[in-house]
């Protein structure tokens, strides 16, 4: 078996201040001693890596994992992001002790604080992490097991083995020629269906025709010729960490197991969904021209026309070849905040609770002039569907009232559903 030295949170406590005025007589080295030398054998394995190191880093709010580069000196770091690999920053990083063993990128970095940053509408930020707990140092692979100090999400050094760019450049090319919507495998008699948005890299996954209730939401980054998971997960008595794709046969395979590509019902592309549509509301009752231009490519649209006063932005699943539009902030005035609130329009009841919101799917797919229906996403825990949207203020957590002079094309502050956009071929 091989030798694996993990450190994880009971080390911890090995590392605390005795409560007594003597050391152990098992230990050589005081509590202090320790700490200090375990993250001095941190730094070193840190600097020593030639080409630096890959960050599998998992921002709380910004659902998509993401990936950065690093490279260490005795003091400073030098970060690049998956987004644009041609541009650098260096910065000072610490290794401390603060109740745990900690890597902090405690000095500003453009790069490094990308979802950490806050600002006047995300005074939490995307609900990033600069400062790291060091859980686990695996001594012979050198994978270090970080947990975020805020998010407490789990992210994970490895060595890179070769640049950053060539490392990033099979990253992108992998990105393109991923077109694997959903995949489909038999586990011990039980037909399992896995669905990618690639848009925010998570990925949705259960037994064929199961409720919401029944899979799992699991999240992952792209590797060179693989989606690496946050956290391992299960499915019957088989756990994945890391699906290796096949591009000649369009499947991930792990362990045996080999999910082959299907495209599921009613799919359509990002690229079909860019342009202009009518769309109706209140049953029917209005109609007006909205355009959904690109935002995030394969993640989001901003969606013109529905105001003068703001451009929702509208998610795309790209898993399900589905559109998504969930309770958002629109603006503000002083301390209120001024979002686009979901609305059970038949009950007259709203809500201001993140993901509570609507799902768009086509009707029939193959025609040109497609119909996008809007449903509720079961989201919001209670008797009330999502039919229809307000235009609402928030003062912190407290209802503040309608936003009356902030209208939509319906010609009020109200859009009442049922909502429905058909596809305008021009």
């Amino acid at each position: 078996m091989k030798k694996i030295v993990y450190i994880f949170a009971a080390a911890a406590l090995l590392l605390m201040p005795s409560c007594q005025q003597f050391e152990p007589e098992f230990f050589d080295e005081s509590a202090a001693e320790r700490a200090n030398s375990f993250l001095a054998d941190i730094r070193e394995t840190l600097v020593a890596e030639q080409y630096g190191w890959t960050l599998d880093y998992y921002p709380k709010k910004d659902f998509a994992g993401t990936t950065y580069a690093l490279k260490f000196t005795s003091q400073q770091v030098t970060a690049i992001h998956e987004s644009n690999p041609s541009v650098s920053e260096t910065s000072a990083y610490a290794l401390k002790y603060d109740n745990a063993s900690v890597l902090s990128f405690d000095t500003y970095n453009s790069i490094l604080h990308k979802y950490a940053t806050p600002s006047d509408r995300e005074y939490q930020a995307k609900g990033g992490d600069f400062e790291f707990e060091i859980r686990g140092f695996n001594k012979e692979t050198k994978e270090i097991k970080l947990v975020g100090k805020r998010s407490r999400n789990v992210c994970t050094l490895r060595p890179l083995k070769k640049n950053a760019k060539e490392y990033f450049d099979a990253v992108l090319a992998l990105k393109k020629k991923m077109a694997y919507p959903a995949g489909k495998a038999t586990i011990d008699g039980v037909e399992y269906e896995a669905y990618l948005n690639s848009g925010n890299r998570s990925m949705s996954i259960g037994p064929k025709g199961a409720s919401s209730d029944s899979t799992q939401t699991v999240r992952y980054v792209l590797t060179e010729n693989t989606i690496r998971f946050m956290k391992p997960f299960s499915l019957g008595d088989k756990e994945f960490s890391e699906w290796t794709y096949d591009a000649a046969n369009e499947a991930f395979s792990e362990g045996g197991v080999t999910f082959q590509k299907f495209l599921p019902s009613g799919y359509i592309t990002y690229e079909r969904f860019l342009g202009k549509f009518t769309l109706s509301y209140g049953s029917g009752s209005g109609k007006f021209t909205v355009t959904l231009v690109e935002n995030e490519k394969d993640s989001s649209f901003k969606m013109e026309g529905l105001s003068n006063f703001f451009q929702p932005v509208i998610g795309y699943d790209g898993g399900r070849g589905r559109l998504t539009w969930e309770k958002q902030t629109i603006g503000g005035s002083g301390s209120l905040e001024y979002i686009l609130a979901p609305w059970d329009s038949n009950a007259g009841y709203l809500t201001w609770l993140d993901g509570v919101g609507m799902v768009g799917a086509a009707v029939d797919s193959s025609v040109d002039n497609f119909v996008i229906e809007f449903f509720d996403n079961g989201v919001w825990a209670s008797d009330y569907k999502v039919h229809g949207w307000l235009v609402w203020s928030m003062n912190g957590s407290s209802s503040a009232g309608a936003v009356s002079n902030w209208t939509m094309a319906s010609g009020s502050y109200q859009l009442p559903g049922d909502i429905t956009m058909t596809k305008i071929v021009e």
